[in-house]
């Protein structure tokens, strides 16, 4: 928190603290060794005192043994001669006192004959208690007496009282004027120059990139205030070419707007045309081939109940080809309608429980008569034990249909002889982790001539085919392959191809064995979306007259 709390104060206190903070270090620094050399010399000033005191001591003291006189000490062992007063030890007071006193015994293990002397102090209240030592040596260099002295030095403390105020009064002084110096030096130099760019740069941040900074310093501060302002010049002309791009890209969105509403329209009319168009051809288309399939009933059941005749033999031939061309045409408007209605997002998905092997088996036998009339083995191929697959049947139903129809329409014989041929085969995926869900996957392989690798990521667009020149061998919209991808979509499974050129292909249809309902909803709203933005007129029922999309799209043929 403290150090949040610095970083929030501004920059000219910063610097005033840490520049205060800075001086206060190197002032106590500079004070610290004339404070301690003041106590030195006060202690030195006192002990040449007490040093000049011994020494009188010591005439008056050789004096009066000159003249036979012998000084009386007191009970504590001191003599006083001319008012100073002396502890002479010697003998057996010296040997108590070196016991004793520590500092009778720190000066004897101390003294020698060049430095004999020593000084103690202690405070006793306000005052000043000097303590002297001198070891007396003999002729052998050897401590013989020791004489102390003891004095109050009344005006110590008010040496050092008044040296104390002293220089904690000079260095006060300088530190003020040292902070008012740097405080002017700062202020005028650079806090200065801060403030005005940190003022433009706030003026910036609000939007207003018309402003400048005018520092006159002639420092690099004026050199970044002239950088900044040519940056600010380049940013307003580049501000200003960006909003006559923007009035441009908002000219050219309006038109591409508009453009867009013309496209969505004629997109709606050609949903419009085909939906009606092909309810209008369906119901016509319905009765040539229920009339044609009768005539040709009643064609051969003349050539099998009568005599051989060419004409009924000709007859019978012409109305199948009319009941086969009529079918590939219904085909054609199917596949139409389907789109349309996938695109509209109107395919209603409704889950069921489907049989995998009856399923596939009942596609075979709708196939092989087709199969048959182009001489292709259709092969199929389950694995044991497939689970029940809950989907929409009616739409499995439809992109398998597909899958093999095609496959039965491209098959033909391979390179290395034998028959054409086309396998359905269905089998399990287990998921590659637990939760990946299980699936199934239907393949449908044909012995074809394949699919070119530059083709294969097309071959699921609207009304593109491979063969797509006006010499093309098989006949198609182009929108098998196209409706059995939306469809998987909207199934939650996937499709894909593998091919080889000369060899044939493979479709692959991979479904999950239970939908997902989180996104079984999502592709609902899609839908519901879709159906919002693509809603044509027709696809809405009026006065009873079936003409929308949804509702043909649910006939039977």
């Amino acid at each position: 928190m403290r150090f949040l709390r610095l970083r929030s104060i501004s920059l000219a206190n910063k610097c005033l603290l840490l520049f205060g903070g800075a001086i206060a270090v190197v002032l106590l620094l500079a004070l610290v060794p004339p404070w301690l050399r003041m106590g030195d010399l006060v202690r030195e000033r006192q002990a040449e005192i007490a040093r000049r005191l011994v020494d009188v001591w010591l005439r008056l003291d050789a004096q009066a043994r000159e003249q036979g006189q012998s000084p009386s000490a007191d009970d504590q062992g001191t003599i006083e001669y001319a008012g100073v007063r002396v502890a002479d030890l010697s003998g057996q007071e010296l040997d108590r006192a070196r016991l004793e006193d520590r500092f009778i015994r720190t000066l004897l293990s101390d003294a020698t004959p060049e430095a004999p002397d020593a000084l103690d102090s202690r405070w006793e209240g306000a005052t000043r208690r000097y303590r002297y030592g001198r070891v007396l040596f003999d002729e052998a260099q050897r401590p013989d007496r020791v004489l102390v002295f003891e004095r109050q030095g009344d005006d110590t403390a008010v040496l050092l009282i008044v040296n104390t105020v002293y220089l904690l009064s000079a260095g006060l002084i300088v530190f003020v004027l040292a902070l008012a110096l740097f405080y002017f030096v700062t202020h005028r130099l650079v806090l200065s120059p801060v403030k005005a760019l940190r003022e433009t740069a706030e003026g910036v941040r609000q939007g207003d990139l018309s402003i400048r900074s005018s520092i006159r310093t002639g420092d690099d501060f004026e050199e970044l205030a002239r950088t900044f302002n040519q940056m600010l010049s380049v940013l307003e002309a580049a501000q200003e070419h960006q909003k006559s791009i923007n009035r441009a890209l908002d000219l050219k969105l309006h038109e591409l707007s508009e453009a867009n509403s013309a496209l969505f329209e004629s997109n709606r009319v050609k949903a419009e045309f085909l939906a009606n168009v092909s309810h209008e051809l369906r119901t016509p288309l319905n009765a040539i081939i229920g009339f044609a399939e009768l005539l040709l009933e009643i064609a051969e059941r003349e050539r099998s109940e009568g005599p051989p005749n060419p004409e009924i033999d000709k007859r019978a031939r012409y109305q199948k080809t009319i009941v086969s061309a009529a079918r590939d045409l219904l085909q054609l408007i199917e596949s139409l309608l389907e789109m349309a209605k996938i695109e509209a997002g109107r395919v209603e998905v409704r889950i069921e429980s489907v049989q995998i092997e009856e399923t596939c088996r009942g596609l075979i036998a709708l196939l092989q008569p087709i199969a048959d009339d182009r001489g292709v083995r259709l092969v199929l191929d389950l694995e044991r034990d497939l689970p029940a697959l809950w989907t929409d049947p009616k739409k499995l139903h439809q992109i398998l249909f597909n899958l093999l129809a095609n496959a039965v329409k491209f098959a033909e014989p391979p390179p290395d002889g034998g028959q054409a041929t086309v396998i359905l085969r269905a089998s399990r995926m287990l998921g590659e982790s637990s939760s990946q869900p299980e699936r199934i996957r239907f393949s449908v392989r044909d012995t074809g001539p394949g699919i070119p690798e530059d083709q294969i990521d097309r071959i699921f667009e609207k009304f593109h085919q491979v063969d797509a020149g006006p010499t093309r061998r098989h006949q198609g919209t182009g929108l098998g392959l196209a409706i059995c991808r939306e469809l998987t979509s909207l199934l939650q499974g996937e499709i894909t191809v593998e091919s080889t050129l000369g060899e044939g292909s493979t479709f692959s249809l991979v479904l999950p064995l239970r939908p997902d309902p989180v996104l079984a909803e999502e592709i609902r709203l899609e839908r519901s979306l879709r159906a919002s933005l693509y809603t044509p007129r027709t696809w809405q029922p009026d006065s009873g007259t079936s003409s929308g999309v949804g509702e043909v799209a649910d006939h039977g043929p």
